[in-house]
């Protein structure tokens, strides 16, 4: 993720920015790197947010919001994924998961808001690392969500919570919303998806005030190009030709 806020710097200036989904913290000493003027954190689960704010004691940019956002002000069950040994927990959601190797023991009833509910005005930056909740997310965002200039959100092609978006809506929304796709990192573990398996990642939005009407075509064509199956099929294939040639060279 943080390439694509570096990505981000290269079009313009980031002064502020927040992080919805914020877990323990790991982006603060990044975020600290950059010098920017706020950084705000959503973090609703008690045990994580107490991570972040040991991380962020004594730096005064830096500010937590023990809530998670949404669509609408409600209360909602998180599920809270166990920690294992190779996982630090970051697959926390929202949204009830589907079976998988990540174990969900832990419930609870936390808070959800509006960010327009928040007095947070002129923010550069939006970073969502939400689980699949993504899409309310921005909804909560109302006429706020074309104040930012970049969007950094987590995306998936394959439904690993029940009912989350899937990266084409996520996209239309946010097209639709005047934002357009200026890069991604990608991951492919399956060409056609299914329930438990496809491509997942993190991309980089920008306000469409920022770029030209031929950049936003340009970059609109360049995530259908980037999405569908051709691609990942090649990608697929590329890596795999690669490693089979590395092993006829081991094997000789």
């Amino acid at each position: 993720m943080n390439n694509l806020i570096t990505k981000a710097l290269s079009y313009s200036d980031i002064d502020s920015l927040v992080h919805i989904g914020g877990h323990i913290g790991q982006e603060v000493d990044f975020y600290q790197t950059l010098n920017l003027k706020q950084v705000i954190f959503f973090e609703p689960v008690e045990e994580f947010a107490k991570e972040i704010l040991d991380k962020i004691d004594g730096k005064k940019n830096f500010v937590l919001n023990k809530y998670a956002l949404g669509s609408q002000d409600s209360e909602k069950l998180i599920y809270i994924a166990d920690k294992g040994v190779n996982d630090d927990s970051g697959s926390t959601s929202l949204l009830q998961p589907r079976d998988s190797k990540i174990s969900f023991s832990n419930k609870k009833l936390i808070e959800v808001k509006k960010y327009t509910n928040f007095e947070y005005s002129n923010i550069d930056l939006a970073v969502l690392d939400t689980q699949g909740y993504e899409l309310e997310v921005l909804r909560g965002f109302e006429e706020k969500l074309n104040s930012f200039k970049f969007i950094v959100t987590e995306f998936t092609n394959f439904e690993g919570y029940f009912n989350q978006v899937l990266y084409n809506n996520l996209n239309k929304f946010l097209n639709k919303n005047n934002f357009s796709l200026i890069s991604q990192n990608k991951k492919i573990m399956k060409v056609f998806p299914n329930n438990y398996e496809g491509s997942y990642g993190d991309a980089l939005y920008i306000n469409n005030v920022l770029i030209s009407k031929k950049k936003v075509l340009l970059n609109r064509l360049r995530y259908k190009f980037l999405n569908n199956f051709i691609y990942d099929f090649l990608s697929l294939y590329l890596n795999l030709k690669f490693w089979k040639s590395k092993l006829r060279i081991i094997l000789k």
